[in-house]
């Protein structure tokens, strides 16, 4: 074999050998994703439980005592974490509260557009399915609104459930009626009404310990409601 061959060998080795590195290469590429993927899953899994603890101990102390009263620091010593785990998750005792009901919500609404999805032609306030759903979550979770709905200071988060069912509504709103005349008012005022008027009822509702079953709130709330906004829309 010649200098000039020995070189070019040495320069472009045998494919299979190339192919063979370039295969173990990726191998080992794909372990590392891999490990990473179960590393994050298990970090998930750690924020959501440590989530999870915060939520339970800080509804548990409401039980006890006024949320005004209660401390960052009570809520971690009841957690058996430290004040430092704490705010690597919330700013304050205000937003681990309305993340604890926000959680909730979120599954309401997924049951809610669930449900849609098996009537894509009519509006989420067409029959009072919306507002059924909405008090049966409540009453399945009375205990938790009840603590909630009792406590003194909680003007922000009220007003933080509010934004929540009119962000809710008024996404549903536009869907429908976008193109349509509201008599000059705004889409927007619409479903702060809508979500005001619910939330009113609610929390005469759960301080009235549940007078009406769901069904009958639901029914109420679906006629108070529909009686304010039916005539806004242009129907012709």
């Amino acid at each position: 074999m010649s200098l000039n061959q020995q070189h070019v060998n040495k320069l472009h080795p045998d494919e299979s050998v190339v192919n063979t590195n370039l295969d173990e290469v990726f191998d080992m590429q794909q372990v590392s994703i891999n490990m990473i993927k179960k590393a994050t899953k298990k970090v998930d899994r750690r924020v959501l439980r440590t989530r999870k603890q915060l939520s339970q101990s800080l509804l548990e102390l409401m039980q006890q005592s006024s949320f005004e009263e209660i401390t960052i620091k009570d809520i971690t010593d009841r957690a058996d974490m430290n004040r430092a785990t704490f705010y690597l998750h919330y700013g304050t005792k205000e937003e681990l509260l309305f993340k604890s009901l926000e959680s909730r919500f979120d599954e309401l609404v997924h049951t809610i557009e669930t449900q849609l999805e098996t009537k894509p032609d009519e509006p989420i306030w067409a029959d009072g399915c919306y507002e059924q759903m909405v008090f049966e979550h409540v009453a399945d979770h009375v205990d938790l609104y009840k603590v909630v709905l009792d406590q003194n200071g909680m003007g922000t988060i009220i007003h933080q459930i509010i934004d929540y069912i009119a962000a809710v509504t008024l996404r549903h709103t536009i869907d429908y009626h976008d193109n349509q005349d509201t008599n000059g008012i705004p889409l927007e005022a619409i479903s702060r009404h809508v979500a005001g008027s619910m939330f009113s009822l609610i929390v005469w509702w759960v301080r009235n310990d549940l007078p009406h079953p769901p069904k009958e709130m639901a029914d109420i709330c679906h006629r108070l409601i529909n009686l304010g906004c039916d005539n806004v829309f242009d129907t012709d």
